[in-house]
């Protein structure tokens, strides 16, 4: 803030023009120093990889929205707008080709500009079963991607091409209603770094090039610790307000807590007591969060494949008292695969959940006589089985939970709980290495699908390895958009959710309540149901 004395002595003006010459620095000077300060903020466990084509876990997925942007993005009021492209476009060829044009501004952290060889690098090297990405739930729909990535095809077949440098397009297998929710996930790879570090692409800071509003320094790729910078080449980097963002590993939330109130960061993740112990506290902020969660069933071993044995652990499972009494995070019980207030009927705007009713009832009762059933199908009276959780409060909580109310109704049911880090958590479960394993699936789009797909059978999410030939008929037909209508697909759908949860493929858990502490200080961040745990931090600055 600049002060003006005004004086009656021409000896004064002098040292008002020096004042004012002296405000204006202080005010520069002020300036600069919110432009530099550092954000401090939380992640709760360590990033597997940020390599955008293999990236299927939380923390990678955390530092990718940082660092890189795709075809589209999503602004500060979480809406979709144009990302490294100049506008959203209309499809063609019965709505399954796309064609984009790059902006002109658009470049690499290192100053070259991004072009359409980058977009066919990446989703190329994306179908290529050599890369062996299980990232592949939203780049499914390109034109020939299912046969590439079974190796049945060559990889230059897929259906994006490079029309010159910086247009280029990408041809769909099938109208897909949603694709522009799945345009933010397509996201360039510089193709000199990925002919330069291959399969090591994303591995650490120095093999990453960005492309988003930051890039990341000083992560080794096994570090607690590192540090978003300002990309002075992204394109919209006018509008990035704050320079250096220090990024730290917190997974106690009495430790992201502590760190939080001693102003030692400004962002953190809370879950369970620790979110009610700050209900009163105006930094605290709670998003209810399209992200459910449920326990998978290893289809490969005896116990855990019956469907008895299953159903047994799903209906001792009470929801309500894990969600209120146990989390007590703002998370609500979860009935279905399919979170609530999610996917709505498009005849009549009803919530999905609430057409096919509650289909995770608890009733001990029932629990106790599908489990004599199971004794019986086992052949045995005992069963001890492992359950694969993260070391996190919330899933520790969980896990103790599960174990208590199992081994309570369920006699002779012993639950062992194996608490790992978050990456080891994950690829445990792509190898289904594991008894009974704790799964959270947040959506990339409005639809049923984006949680009923993970569950076919040749789907590289379905850690169960559960096959069931109607479920996998009834989503082919959710599949067809040539041939189904919305309203069509909507019936199919729901007939596919009864079908996986009256086998009791999966238990659902509670549905996610994104708890966070922000300081008063910083402003430009919102969350919604599609929003990430950690934030899109581009838009954040100093109040």
């Amino acid at each position: 803030m600049k002060i003006h004395k005004k004086t009656i002595v021409a000896a004064s003006i002098m040292m008002g023009v020096v004042s004012v010459l002296l405000g204006g620095c202080a005010s520069d000077a002020s300036a600069e120093s919110d432009a530099e300060k550092t954000l401090k903020v939380t992640i709760p466990g360590e990033p597997m990889t940020i390599d955008p084509n293999k990236s299927i876990e939380t923390n990678g997925a955390a530092v990718i929205d940082q660092t890189s942007e795709g075809i589209y993005r999503r602004n500060a009021n979480n809406k979709i707008v144009p990302g490294v492209v100049e506008k959203i476009v209309k499809p063609t060829e019965n709505k399954t080709k796309y064609t984009f044009t790059i902006k002109k501004n658009a470049k690499w952290e290192n100053g070259k500009p991004i072009t359409s060889q980058d977009f066919v690098t990446s989703l190329q090297r994306n179908a290529d079963p050599a890369t062996k990405s299980q990232a592949t739930t939203s780049t499914e729909y390109i034109k020939n991607f299912k046969a590439i990535n079974n190796g049945k095809m060559n990889k230059s077949k897929l259906g994006v091409h490079a029309i010159n440098s910086r247009t280029f397009y990408i041809k769909l297998e099938r109208p897909v209603p949603y694709i522009d929710y799945e345009f933010i996930s397509y996201r360039p790879l510089n193709t000199a770094a990925i002919k330069k570090y291959g399969s090591k692409y994303g591995s650490n800071a120095k093999m990453t090039v960005a492309n988003g509003a930051y890039s990341i320094k000083g992560w080794t790729g096994s570090n607690d610790s590192f540090r978003y910078v300002k990309n002075p080449h992204y394109w919209d980097a006018k509008n990035v307000k704050i320079q250096n963002i220090d990024v730290k590993v917190v997974k106690e939330d009495n430790t992201a807590q502590n760190l939080f109130k001693s102003g030692e960061v400004q962002l953190t993740n809370l879950s369970g007591q620790y979110v009610k112990a700050n209900k009163n506290n105006k930094e605290e902020t709670i998003t209810k969060n399209g992200r459910n969660n449920y326990i998978y069933f290893n289809s490969k071993r005896k116990a855990t494949a019956n469907e008895n044995f299953r159903k047994a652990i799903s209906m001792v499972i009470d929801r309500e008292a894990l969600a209120k009494k146990v989390l007590q995070d703002g998370s609500t019980a979860s009935t279905n695969i399919v979170p609530k207030d999610y996917a709505k009927d498009p005849t009549n705007g009803k919530d999905f959940v609430d057409e096919v009713g509650n289909l995770a009832p608890t009733n001990v009762t029932k629990a106790k006589k599908y489990w004599k059933q199971a004794q019986k199908e086992i052949g045995k009276n005992e069963v001890n089985i492992d359950f694969l959780v993260d070391d996190t409060d919330t899933e520790k909580k969980v896990a103790e939970y599960m174990q208590s109310t199992a081994e309570k109704n369920l006699k002779g049911v012993t639950v062992s709980i194996v608490s790992v880090p978050h990456a080891t958590h994950v690829s445990r479960d792509f190898k289904t290495d594991f008894d009974i394993t704790t799964v959270g699936w947040g959506p990339d789009y409005p639809d049923a699908q984006n949680f009923l797909d993970g569950m076919q059978s040749e789907n590289s999410i379905n850690f169960s390895k559960t096959k069931d030939a109607r479920y996998d008929e009834l989503m082919a037909k959710v599949n067809n958009t040539s041939k189904y209508t919305e309203a069509q697909r909507f019936e199919f759908e729901k007939q596919a959710d009864r079908r996986l949860m009256e086998t009791a493929a999966v238990a659902p858990t509670f549905q996610t309540a994104q708890a966070h502490l922000l300081s008063s200080k910083i402003g430009g961040l919102k969350w919604d149901t599609l929003s990430g745990a950690s934030g899109q931090l581009q838009y954040a600055y100093w109040k």
